[in-house]
């Protein structure tokens, strides 16, 4: 028993090494972990009290008169937390899983400043107390809560992340039994897509950069438009929603070209030209399944990756392909209905068409905005 420690003060010579500590100062099996003798079942027995051991080993336990350090084996210190713990935290039932979701310690136990705080070990009898932490009472629905976070020695119930929580069903380990295997993946916790939602790619609209597990439902990098596609400095792709940025990727294509119109053929075309522009970001029809709709007016066909809109005249430019709609691709220059003559040049359009071009047949946009392909003729 560790108490005689404090009645052994001369004779030295035993306790060196450490192995023959048991020969006379203590009984064998001092070391071994399997012995009912070892030093610590020994101390739990005795309430933790680390003074029987100071007698001896010093009051820094790190060597005294016994010049024997119990940091040769503990380099942190008996009482650090990896003594008693490890240094990779707990291995018992789902630590570890725990521990590779980045929880911290305090999620499910009360964290102690130091070991001897109340309610840690002394006058303690296993196992630890579970106290659960914000997190798992975290509520983003208040319907959808049955109850606070409760353990029963077992399984968890009502833990917000594990899905107990939370209004969208289908996960299997929504109440784990600390010993159960971790099988699957997102589905433990939720359906895979959940029932709200219409697409199954995840990423697509939860970005792995995106907090998981913080009672807020996160969608795109931000929390506008450019969140999903696009930029700061235009909603519209590049990026698209895969995360492509070149002009061949049909979710990029031509969006630029219309926005910006770099061949001025006419002012900026917006969104809403094309799109239904969703009021919210969950506004019906916004994150449906499937590519962006496109206003059926349009005649696009994406298979071809053409669209049939007045715009483009009889030119149907491909939406991936850049610079094929120029000055001539969609009505002839001149045009071939009368009035016009086939000798007439664009600096003749200014005759008849003062509020679209100049005399060197350059297209107006003042403002932003034009004449040219507003869907009205203007002629003098």
């Amino acid at each position: 028993m560790l108490v005689v420690l404090v009645s052994c003060s001369d004779d030295r010579e035993l306790l060196q090494p450490c192995s023959d500590c048991g020969v006379k100062v203590h009984p064998p099996g001092i070391l071994d972990p399997a012995s009912d003798a070892f030093h610590g079942k020994e101390l739990a027995r005795l309430d933790w009290s680390f003074a029987i051991c100071e007698g001896c080993h010093g009051q820094n336990l790190d060597g005294g008169v016994a010049n024997v350090s119990c940091k040769s084996c503990h380099p942190d210190g008996p009482t650090a937390c990896v003594t008693c713990h490890g240094a990779s935290g707990p291995t018992t039932g789902a630590h570890a899983v725990h521990r590779l979701a980045q929880q911290d310690c305090s999620e499910c136990h009360v964290v102690p400043d130091r070991w001897d705080a109340p309610g840690h070990i002394i006058g303690q009898t296993p196992p630890a107390k579970v106290t659960f932490g914000a997190k798992a009472a975290l509520t983003i629905a208040a319907a959808d809560r049955k109850g606070p976070p409760t353990w029963d020695g077992e399984r968890c119930t009502n833990i917000y992340c594990h899905g107990d929580a939370l209004h969208w069903p289908g996960g299997p380990a929504q109440e784990p039994r600390w010993d159960q295997p971790v099988v699957g993946g997102c589905d433990r916790c939720h359906a895979a897509p959940p029932p709200s939602h219409a697409r199954a790619d995840c990423a697509t609209c939860h970005p792995a950069s995106a907090p998981h597990l913080d009672g807020v439902v996160q969608i795109g990098r931000t929390s506008g438009c450019d969140g999903c596609h696009g930029t700061a400095a235009s909603p519209a792709p590049p990026v698209d929603l895969s995360g492509n940025t070149f002009t061949t990727a049909i979710g990029v294509g031509a969006h630029q070209a219309h926005l910006q119109v770099p061949q001025g053929l006419r002012g900026p075309i917006a969104c809403e030209t094309c799109h239904v522009v969703p009021a919210t970001l969950t506004s019906p029809g916004h994150l449906d399944a499937g590519p962006a709709k496109v206003t059926a007016s349009l005649g696009w066909n994406r298979a071809a990756q053409t669209c049939t809109a007045w715009c483009h005249g009889s030119a149907q430019p491909v939406w991936t392909t850049q610079g094929t709609a120029t000055c001539g691709t969609c009505h002839g220059v001149p045009p071939a209905s009368a009035p016009h003559a086939p000798a007439m040049t664009l600096a003749s359009c200014v005759a008849c068409h003062a509020a679209t071009v100049n005399a060197y047949g350059n297209i107006l946009v003042t403002n932003g905005t034009s004449h040219h392909m507003d869907g009205v003729v203007d002629a003098n």
